[in-house]
């Protein structure tokens, strides 16, 4: 009973103080809502494990240098190869279940007209080893999984079956065409699982021997050495990772040593055949599947987390201030109820509610900025093509976070200065002399301000950093002209194309292209730039020998002849492809292909030491006595392909005319206006073309540039907006400490000024103060700013932590803000008139 007495006291003590509990609340509204929004994204793609059985007990298995395949690959590097994975099925003494896993992009049709989605081809344990079971019919099981080619069946996703098919049960036994083949749809997995990767939501289950029909063609699902799957594993009970390693690793090594003896590895060098051997097996954590994404947002997300962090400590010192101020206007209330018998510890108790009170609506209203925030921030990583599998609305996990921290605002916000209200002298203050009591809350609030100006100013100095980072990120030449360019991807084999009606629509559409009036040049290649992947080749040069452990090694690509001149790279030796490059050796023929190459200045400088490399030879592969067949007539500049934040790296491009099959193209339009006008012509020529062919990943370059860098982009806004509210905040709390500071010593000032003092000395001494106190949070801020600056050095982009710039920008902002803050508290000192302000006292 005591407990909701006290809340209705609290909450009308609170209504009696609009503008107190209005301006409190909307500052621990702000903190909580930056953390809220924050930590949503962060739980959903750094903290949660998958929602399947024990998942704590599932591991990865990879090499330790996945990008030494030492036969090819395909994939992030922890990849190994289909029969490797069924060798590891075998240990049934450190594993309950083993399975793989390779993503394939597919095109879906049950109604006459295609649909790209995201499938996965899945061995026949995948299912029964997560321990995931069907929604409805059933999953795939090992007997799926043991004939190549022998399985036609389909697993859909539950988010597919309500989007695609509507929900209905029915869906059980449908034929549907996937890339161009019939399959059976068995079941819908159970709903909640979206699959292993966040940044690649599933929407098809397929059996992994059926890659033959899903798979390119190039592509052998026997062959050892070439690893293109993710293997994976459930550990018996009381088996770690640490002792699957050690039961595992000379299982390992056997494995390689058998490979090692493939015919492949005759003309193998020694060493790399030694190094083969002795590659390492990992074993790791898999309770999270596996994701890029994860590894490229972790630690910007712990910063922002940091930073939102810091917003917050500014809005609980922020209501500390107001509190203290609060309980200085009190202190005859609190020591009259002192003096009636009321204890310390119950008045305490009183004032503490009233923070909870001020921090739950905080969190209430938190709770809303962060539902909107939290989707502003997925939407930094997510495109219409690329979907992520995470849901930004704030659920339980996230409640209970907001909660913890309201609870831990009151404390922080409301402790001290309620521990500090009940500090007084009984006699002095009921007799109306409480001076010494005011004196000592105006020290704290002035500490508070200290400490919100220091950590402004940090917050700020790290703003400055990424701000500054980025806009050199983006200013940094990326090798290509980026405007007026559009991209769109087109995939042939998984659409039925075979040779050579693949290759003559591919050219049919390009020529269309090109004589429409939007357009002013088009090309193709085989891989899109700036997309985060890439096709890399190891490389004989001819006469040239690669010093001990290392290789010669490039980023590759098969374009057609107006590749450079669409992208505006120049070519600067020799000359570029014609379409007269298609001397392609005939079908059949073992190796590879391509018979002429155009490698980039970075190629040329790192391999030929800057020599003029026209007329010499390459080849593909590293083996002693490869074959170098192809000729280099080409030099282009170097550009960016990966991603905009890469050094420069060796490339080489061939003639996609001397390819056997076009198996997939991302066509690069330059438009004669703005590129994103044009989507809707290359849709109605494609459509024109092949109603039932999907276009996808349709963007411009500048849109896929903005995309790469969205880590970046990321930072740099939410810091600069958490930044500001930090500022504004730590400026709110300043204004309220002079103008109390000025209300205290109104009787002073009226001396003084009857002494003769200026308004303009009176301005200059509040000024001067303020003043002070900025200067001691810029000095403790700089200190911690300095100390900091390690942990956010490797997100930065040609710019040093220590970057005077950004320090000097952001003490003079926070100086320009905290004197405009302090301007009219100053203003109404100096027009304090001394008899009324004397005879008022």
């Amino acid at each position: 009973m005591t407990l909701f007495s006290d809340l209705h006291f609290a909450a009308r003590s609170l209504r009696k103080s609009p503008l107190f509990t209005t301006v409190a609340v909307l500052s621990v509204a702000l903190g909580i809502g930056a953390n809220a929004a924050v930590f949503t994204l962060l739980d959903q793609v750094v903290l949660r494990v998958m929602p399947v059985k024990n998942p704590q007990a599932l591991v990865q298995l990879r090499a330790a240098d996945g990008s030494e395949s030492f036969g090819g690959g395909m994939g992030d590097g922890s990849e190994l190869s289909y029969p490797v994975c069924r060798d590891f099925a075998t240990r049934t003494d450190v594993f309950d279940g083993v399975f793989c896993r390779a993503s394939a992009a597919l095109n879906v049709g049950s109604t006459g007209r295609s649909q790209r989605v995201v499938g996965e081809l899945v061995s026949g344990t995948f299912f029964q080893t997560l321990g995931l079971t069907a929604t409805v019919g059933r999953t795939l099981v090992p007997d799926d999984d043991r004939v190549v080619s022998g399985s036609p069946v389909a697993v859909l996703s539950y988010d597919y079956w309500k989007s695609a098919f509507g929900a209905q049960p029915t869906v059980v036994g449908r034929k549907v065409v996937i890339d161009g083949h019939p399959f059976t749809v068995v079941g819908v997995v159970q709903e909640g699982f979206r699959g292993m990767d966040l940044a690649a939501p599933v929407d098809v289950y397929l059996p992994m021997t059926m890659q033959p029909q899903i798979g390119p063609s190039w592509l052998k699902i026997d062959t050892r050495r070439f690893r293109w799957v993710q293997v994976y594993g459930r550990l018996k009970p009381g088996m770690t990772p640490e002792s699957a390693h050690a039961a595992l690793q000379p299982f390992f090594k056997s494995i390689l040593s058998t490979e090692s003896t493939d015919a492949s590895f005759a003309t193998a060098a020694p060493d790399a055949k030694q190094r083969f051997i002795n590659q390492t097996l990992v074993v790791e954590s898999a309770k999270q599947g596996r994701s890029g994404l994860r590894d490229q947002v972790t630690k910007p997300l712990q910063i922002l987390m940091a930073v939102a962090a810091g917003v917050l400590l500014i809005a609980c010192l922020n209501v500390a201030n107001l509190l203290v101020a609060r309980g200085a206007a009190r202190h005859r209330e609190i020591a009259l109820r002192l003096a009636l018998g009321a204890g310390r510890r119950r008045i305490v108790g009183l004032l503490l509610l009233e923070s909870l009170l001020v921090a739950t609506g905080g969190a209430v209203l938190g709770l809303l900025i962060a539902s909107w925030g939290s989707s502003v921030l997925v939407a930094f990583y997510t495109t219409p093509d690329n979907p992520l599998a995470i849901d930004p609305s704030p659920d339980g996990r996230v409640l209970a976070f907001t909660t913890a921290v309201a609870a831990l605002t009151a404390i922080v916000a409301g402790l001290v200065p309620a521990l500090r209200a009940t500090r007084v002298d009984l006699a002095p203050t009921l007799k109306g002399s409480g001076g010494a009591v005011l004196g000592e809350q105006a020290r704290l609030r002035k500490t508070l301000v200290v400490a919100q100006v220091a950590l402004s100013f940090l917050l700020l100095v790290g703003a400055g950093l990424f701000v500054h980072s980025l806009t050199n990120l983006l200013n940094s030449d990326p090798g290509v002209k980026v405007e007026r360019l559009l991209v769109f991807s087109l995939d042939l084999e998984t659409s039925g194309y075979r040779p050579p009606r693949d290759r003559q629509s591919a050219d049919r559409l390009l020529e269309s292209l090109k004589q429409n009036g939007q357009v002013r040049s088009a090309s193709y290649a085989f891989f899109g730039l700036m997309e985060g992947g890439g096709w890399g080749m190891g490389f004989t040069l001819e006469g040239e020998q690669p010093k001990a452990g290392r290789s010669f090694d490039a980023l590759c690509n098969a374009v057609t002849p107006d590749y450079f001149t669409t992208l505006g790279v120049p070519i600067v030796a020799g000359r570029a492809f014609t379409i007269r490059d298609a001397n392609a050796p005939p079908a059949g023929t073992p190796g590879w292909p391509y018979r002429e190459a155009i490698v980039n200045e970075e190629f040329v400088k790192r391999y030929y030491g800057g020599r003029n490399p026209i007329g010499r030879h390459v080849g593909i592969g590293e083996d002693p006595g490869t074959a170098t067949p192809i000729e280099i007539v080409g030099v282009s500049r170097t550009a960016k392909y990966i991603r905009l934040r890469e050094e420069p790296r060796p490339q080489i491009f061939f003639p996609y005319s001397e390819a056997e099959s076009i198996q997939s193209a991302t066509f690069f339009v330059r438009t004669v206006g703005d590129a994103s006008q044009a989507v809707g012509m290359v849709r109605k020529l494609v459509t024109q073309m092949d109603p039932n062919l999907p276009v996808f990943n349709v963007h411009t370059l500048e849109e896929q540039v903005q995309r790469s860098v969205a880590s970046e982009r990321l930072i740099a806004s939410l810091s600069g907006v958490f930044s500001a509210l930090a500022t504004g905040l730590a400026m709110v709390g300043l204004y309220g400490v002079m103008s109390y500071t000025v209300t205290r010593r109104t009787r002073e000032i009226g001396i003084r000024m009857a002494l003769g003092a200026m308004a303009r000395d009176v301005s200059r001494r509040v000024l001067g103060e303020a003043g002070l106190l900025v200067a001691l949070g810029l000095v403790t801020g700089g200190a911690a700013a300095w100390w900091l600056s390690r942990y956010i050095s490797s997100q930065l982009y040609e710019v040093t932590a220590a970057d005077v710039a950004s320090y000097a920008g952001a003490a003079a902002l926070l100086t320009i803000v905290a004197m405009l803050a302090t301007l009219v508290p100053a203003r109404r000192a100096a027009r304090i008139e001394p008899m009324r302000a004397l005879r008022d006292e």
